[in-house]
């Protein structure tokens, strides 16, 4: 399957407003994710990737140490194209589409690495966390196996920028996908998607890896239910180990308030050629696959606000115009 999907993609600003007073790094994005809109939207679940963006700034390239291969890695590569059919059982799918190494969106936007700066915000120092102390905070320190990302520090306003320009337009977006869905159908469901790499791997590791934060974040119903039709499927599984649950599951998995949020982690073994990041002959079951899944949770979610496919609801949407017009337009 090698050359049958795109790789990287590379873009610079064509009319920087200020050349002389910007970094390299500094470019405009353009879009930073895109949605793939179902005909009618009969479910109130959300399926999300957001590690699976492969544009990458020119600048960016530019004023890296590592090398791409290892800037891709850290993708989570092609889960955008393994949830390709997803759309069509009724619920809408947004994708990051810039590279995660630029800027991660399943991280607080505080949680930075004030070491990583030449003028850190004093707001970074109380967002300590395991990720950032890995060099894997909201602007990454690393690439793979820890290979730094920069031979120099950057300015805080580097991060800012990244922040209004890619990670703020996803979350707002996101957001009201949620909102939309919550108010056709009483609650809000977000599937989480991710891929895990071979060093999160044992020899008895699982396929798949679901996580609701403990059963903090979602029914425990889901859970067992989205277990289940991996299983049926032939995969192996595991709950919360080691993989609990990111920055967007904890934010959006509010039970009590109609919110729910599942992560789903796939062992990128199945369907990627990890050293040369290209999916193999195992890509186009694993699609099958999540679109058939996807179709059940989308079934799933709609017995649980009192629908079936006789009387879908049919509700006026609310808060969309952050994902109004962009159709699809995944790379």
């Amino acid at each position: 399957m090698v050359g049958m999907f795109p790789g990287l993609m590379i873009f610079s600003d064509p009319a920087p407003a200020d050349p002389k007073s910007r970094t390299p790094e500094a470019e405009r994005t353009g879009f930073s994710f895109s949605i793939d809109e179902p005909v009618s939207v009969v479910s109130p679940a959300v399926f999300a990737s957001p590690h699976s963006g492969r544009l990458y700034p020119k600048g960016f390239l530019e004023a890296c140490t590592a090398k791409t291969l290892d800037l891709r890695r850290i993708e989570d590569a092609y889960v955008d194209r393994l949830l390709a059919d997803v759309h069509e059982c009724g619920s809408p799918v947004i994708c990051g589409l810039v590279a995660r190494a630029f800027v991660d969106l399943n991280r607080a936007e505080s949680e930075m690495d004030p070491a990583m700066f030449e003028d850190p915000s004093p707001g970074w120092y109380g967002q300590r966390s395991p990720r950032v102390e890995a060099g894997l905070g909201c602007i990454p320190r690393v690439a793979h196996n820890g290979t730094p990302i920069y031979g120099h520090k950057l300015k805080r306003e580097e991060a800012d920028r990244r922040l209004e320009q890619v990670y703020k337009p996803y979350h707002r977006a996101l957001e009201a996908l949620l909102k939309r869905a919550q108010a056709m159908f009483g609650q809000a469901w977000l599937i989480d998607c991710h891929s895990m790499p071979a060093e999160a791997e044992s020899q008895r590791s699982p396929d798949i890896v679901i996580g609701d934060r403990f059963g903090a974040s979602c029914s425990h119903g889901l859970a067992d239910f989205v277990e289940s039709l991996f299983r049926q499927r032939g995969y192996t599984t595991a709950r919360n180990s080691p993989y609990a649950g990111g920055y967007a599951t904890l934010a959006h998995g509010q039970p009590s308030l109609g919110r729910h949020a599942l992560q789903i982690e796939i062992r990128r073994r199945l369907y990627l050629d990890e050293a040369n990041v290209e999916p193999h002959e195992g890509f186009l079951t694993l699609r099958r696959h999540m679109g058939e899944i996807a179709h059940e949770i989308s079934g799933y979610t709609r017995a649980e606000v009192g629908l079936n496919a006789g009387n879908t609801k049919k509700k006026a949407a609310l808060d969309t115009s952050a994902a109004k017009g962009l159709g699809r337009k995944r790379p």
